[in-house]
């Protein structure tokens, strides 16, 4: 397991990386993240089916095991599927907890810019978007693991993992 500040380093790092080059992929930023730090070998698969291979391969963490886990430098995913297009999946990024919300999204209803309030301190996120729609969707530790997601409701269906030998 990694516990060293070496491999939290490294986990920024590769994660800095991967937001950088895969702005318009969230599958790929996170496979490339597993890549480098987990198996060189592994393969890049869709969101929705990442989702079904970590439950099958990896161990489920809770939130907060995953947030300390990052924090030690070892790779963590989440993710929830989606039952029509792409699911979406993110990595945590290491570092302090912050306040979830707090930028503008557009209200179409409105057909205005409102301000997401904050709920809470979350674990950051390496989140990036295909569609760049929902800002909270683009992470490079500056949002929370909610933010891709944006309602509780939604955040409910996302689950972590880790890889086996991290334990």
């Amino acid at each position: 397991m990694a516990d060293s500040p070496d491999a939290v380093q490294k986990l920024k790092d590769a994660c800095d990386r991967a937001y950088e080059k895969w702005q318009n992929s969230c599958s790929d930023a996170v496979w490339d993240i597993i890549r480098e730090l987990v198996s060189a070998g592994a393969q890049q698969i869709p969101a929705n089916d990442s989702v079904d291979y970590w439950d099958n391969n990896w161990e489920s963490v809770s939130l907060d095991d995953g947030f300390d886990l990052a924090n030690k430098g070892v790779v963590v995913v989440g993710g929830s599927k989606a039952q029509i297009g792409h699911g979406h999946v993110i990595a945590i990024y290491p570092g302090t907890k912050i306040p979830n919300g707090g930028y503008q999204y557009f209200y179409k209803p409105a057909n205005k810019y409102l301000l997401l309030k904050s709920s809470g301190l979350f674990p950051r996120a390496l989140s990036t978007s295909m569609g760049r729609v929902w800002p909270g969707a683009m992470s490079k530790g500056d949002k929370t693991v909610w933010d891709p997601w944006g309602k509780d409701d939604a955040f409910e269906q996302v689950r972590f993992w880790a890889p086996p030998a991290s334990f």
